[in-house]
């Protein structure tokens, strides 16, 4: 009687397992679409570069424009702001939900320099994450994401310009 109990547990618990792993890969963004190549541009948005100096917390704004080049075999070039990065890797938010994240997908831009003037980071890794496609405009976040952190610098909406 027992071992019939524990067969079931076992069973019970794969079942669960396997529909919580279908619910995650169903719902995600599994294959990058080709309505993402060609030229992004945002209009004119605000920007929030977070430093730390003596153990405090510093934020300076100003505002730029985000500008994407999405290539065939995609990765991306493109301009923040004075700053430029090249080949940056697409990749997709295929494990978490876009309804939960609002994330299909997201460029690793690497290390870029500064974004303003006044930008006290001289250089510093940032990522582009991209929202799903709706009719040519992508809903963007810039985040900082050297040393672990997610720290949003800047949300705005890509516009299609050029295919």
């Amino acid at each position: 009687m027992k071992t019939n109990s524990i067969k079931i547990k076992y069973w019970n618990t794969i079942i669960i397992v396997q529909l919580f792993a279908m619910l995650l890969i169903s719902c995600g963004q599994l294959t990058k679409v080709p309505d993402l190549i060609g030229e992004w541009k945002t209009d004119k948005i605000g920007v929030i570069v977070r430093s730390k100096s003596g153990g405090n917390w510093q934020f300076t704004s100003d505002s730029c424009t985000i500008t994407l080049i999405i290539k065939d075999d995609y990765t991306a070039d493109g301009k923040i702001g004075l700053t430029e990065f090249k080949d940056g890797k697409i990749k997709t938010n295929w494990l978490l939900p876009i309804k939960l994240t609002g994330q299909a997908y997201k460029i690793k831009c690497g290390s870029i320099g500064r974004i303003f003037e006044d930008d006290p980071l001289e250089e510093k890794k940032v990522e582009l994450w991209l929202g799903p496609i709706k009719q040519d405009s992508i809903n963007v976040d810039l985040r900082y994401t050297e040393g672990g952190a997610q720290f949003p610098m800047a949300h705005s909406k890509l516009k299609k310009v050029k295919i």
